[in-house]
Parts: C-alpha cells; sequence; structure tokens
C-alpha cells in the first residue's frame, strides 16, 4: 500500500482526542513519515472560526471534529518554474486537555505542504494565533526532562543552528547565524553554545539504545517539533510542557492594558537579566538599536544616556509601551492604554532573541 493510499484515510477517521498521538506513533512505526507538531495559543479557547478562513492564497475548511480535535484541509497555490500551482493538504489541530487557551496544529503530510502551506499560514492568523518562544535554559530543561525519562536511551547532536553574539571593534556586540554539524553530545553543545555567549534557533538530535537508532527529531526556538518515531514520548516531554508554557504566558501578559482599570494605571513588566547587562553606558545603544530592529513597529528614542526611555508603537495592532532602563539589570515594559496578548509576547520575543534573554517579573515584586 502506498502513501496515497493510507494517508486520506488516517485523516478522514475522527481519532479519538485522548488517542490521536497513540495513533499517530503507530502510524510512523509502520510507515516511512515525519510529523510535524506547531504549539500556539489562542485567547478565544476555541478554533472553529478557523473553518472556511482565507487568507491571500490559502484557504482552510473544517472536515470533521471530535470534541477537543479538529481535522482541517488546506488548500493553497504556489509558484515553481513560473508555473501557479494548486495544491492541498489535511492538518489537525488538537487543544491541550488541561489548558483551553493552548492548541497544537500537527500534519503528516509532506515538507512541502509544511514549508509552503501550513506552518507560514499559522503564522498568519496572528493575532489570533500567538506562537512561544522558548529560551535557550528552557532548552535545555526539556531535553534534560526527556534524558530522564528515557534514561536508556543515548541523545547526539546531529545538526545545530545557533546565533552567536560576538564583539566587533568599535561597533559593540552584535549577533551572527551559524549552521554547524557537530556530532556532539547534549551536554558538549550546550557548553560550547555558551562558551561563545549564544543560543540554539533549532537543534537536531538523534536517538539511540545500544547502538541502534530509534528517533531522528528537531526543536526549534518556537516550540516546533518534528520527528519520524518516538511520538507519545517527545509529545509528552516537549509539546505538553510547551502548552503550559503558553497558558502561563497568556496569563501573564493578560490584562496590562491601563484600559483595563478603572483609574488607569500601568501594570509594567520587567525584564531581569542574570547579570549586570547596562553597566557601561555604551550597553544602552546596543539596546536601542536592537529595538530598531524590531519588524512593523515604530521605536521613538526620548533618552539614550545615561538612562534609556523609548516608546513603541506596534503597528499590526496598534498597541502602545513605553521602555525604560533605570538600573543596571532590569529593563522594564510599560503597556500603554491599548495593549494587547499578542503585542507583549512579540515585544518580548524581539528583546530576547535580538538582544538578550532575561526572566520576566511583575514590577510590583521588584520595585
Amino acid at each position: 500500500m502506498n502513501k496515497f493510499d493510507y494517508l486520506p484515510s488516517f485523516y478522514a477517521k475522527q481519532h479519538s482526542p485522548d488517542k490521536i498521538i497513540q495513533d499517530i506513533d503507530a502510524l510512523l512505526s509502520a510507515e516511512e513519515l515525519d510529523v510535524r507538531f506547531i504549539p500556539f495559543g489562542c485567547e478565544r479557547k476555541k478554533v472553529d472560526w478557523l473553518d472556511n478562513k482565507t487568507i491571500k492564497d490559502r484557504s482552510v475548511k473544517l472536515q470533521w471534529e471530535n470534541g477537543r480535535l479538529h481535522c482541517f484541509e488546506l488548500q493553497y497555490k504556489y509558484k515553481e518554474r513560473g508555473q501557479v500551482r494548486n495544491s492541498k493538504g489535511q492538518f489537525f489541530i488538537l487543544q491541550d486537555d488541561q489548558y483551553a487557551d493552548s492548541f497544537v496544529a500537527f500534519t503528516i503530510e509532506s515538507s512541502d505542504f509544511y514549508r509552503r502551506a501550513l506552518f507560514p499560514f499559522i503564522q498568519s492568523i496572528y493575532p489570533l494565533a500567538i506562537m512561544t518562544f522558548i529560551t535557550h535554559k528552557k532548552l535545555r530543561r526539556l531535553i534534560d526532562n526527556f534524558i530522564i525519562a528515557n534514561d536508556q536511551c543515548e541523545l547526539l547532536i546531529t545538526r545545530a543552528s545557533q546565533r552567536l553574539r560576538f564583539q566587533e571593534n568599535h561597533k559593540g556586540r552584535r549577533v551572527m547565524p551559524v549552521v554547524s554539524w557537530p556530532s556532539m553530545s547534549v551536554e558538549e553543545a550546550f557548553r560550547w553554545v555558551y562558551d561563545h555567549n549564544g543560543w540554539f534557533e533549532s537543534i537536531s538530535i538523534e536517538v539511540s539504545t545500544n547502538d541502534r537508532i530509534l528517533s531522528n527529531f528537531t526543536f526549534t526556538r518556537q516550540g516546533i517539533l518534528r520527528t519520524n518515531a518516538l511520538v507519545e514520548e517527545l509529545f509528552n516531554s516537549f509539546i505538553k510542557p510547551i502548552c503550559k508554557t503558553i497558558h502561563e504566558y497568556i496569563e501573564f501578559f493578560s490584562h496590562r492594558s491601563r484600559l483595563d482599570r478603572i483609574d488607569l494605571s500601568t501594570r509594567p513588566i520587567v525584564i531581569e537579566f542574570e547579570e549586570n547587562q547596562f553597566s557601561e553606558v555604551s550597553e544602552n545603544q546596543r539596546l536601542i538599536q536592537s529595538m530598531r530592529r524590531m519588524k512593523a513597529a515604530s521605536i521613538s528614542v526620548l533618552h539614550g544616556n545615561p538612562y534609556v526611555h523609548l516608546t513603541i508603537l506596534d503597528y499590526i495592532d496598534g498597541s502602545a509601551f513605553d521602555l525604560w532602563v533605570l538600573d543596571q539589570q532590569k529593563l522594564v515594559l510599560v503597556p500603554q492604554l491599548k495593549v494587547s496578548v499578542a503585542a507583549i509576547k512579540r515585544l518580548v520575543n524581539h528583546v530576547f532573541d535580538d538582544y538578550a534573554e532575561g526572566n520576566l517579573i511583575n514590577y510590583e515584586e521588584v520595585a
């Protein structure tokens, strides 16, 4: 039986939301396929609004629904050798069983469908769908937890995409993308990236036991997982914790607008760095240059020395912020009258990804 026979029947079956991951695992154990998971958050706590949604050359139609599990067909157009072609594929969306605002889109279609259709479509429904961001420390914890849960397995990093900060004479620190095929253990790879002041954008890992390869999987900074086996183990070790993280982010970023309070008071967020990030005044300019690289946003510099005060306007939904640096270790984000959860998340993502990672804290906790 070739793959065009069993894929339609697999999608057509109304799987149980509690058994779909096991069903995918069983399918991949019998066939040479990959599954790709894309976790995302949605404040609406449902996805039926996706039915018949069209964005540019991509159109989605609901095929069936079974409780927390939905199956969709995605039709799309793409260009190949100067010709416009039509294609389609299917994917599932599973709502988390604990956190109603956390979802996972996943497909066993080809990499072309994922690259040309599904991933761009999920990105395009922002700000209704909010993708996550995995810090370097969080990534290490997820991998360590997988190792603990599967202690008979050995992990070897076969490919990694890193971003390294380096010092350029008279121009300050910059970020440089690097792709490597290190064949390192997890401990060696994370130590190397730490020593080079960087972080992983994506990481590909071979899982084996007794010299037998069990799985090859890739995990990205956006929480996207691709694997060809061990679906249930990887889902429980990576995707489930990410769903919890998404929920926690939505809870933390909610009700930050000044319009949410009768007295129009602010609810600032603090990004606290582990080191004295702003011990030198020259660091102020590096932060300002980093913020100016934020896409679809207006950045105005009100003060740059000796302290930093910026205003930020998100062009996507009109959210507005003030950004302050008043001591060596903390960056303060002050949401203004109109602010969305998605815009706060996008701003924090940019700081973590383009400038430096830190810990999120309520301002009241450090004031």
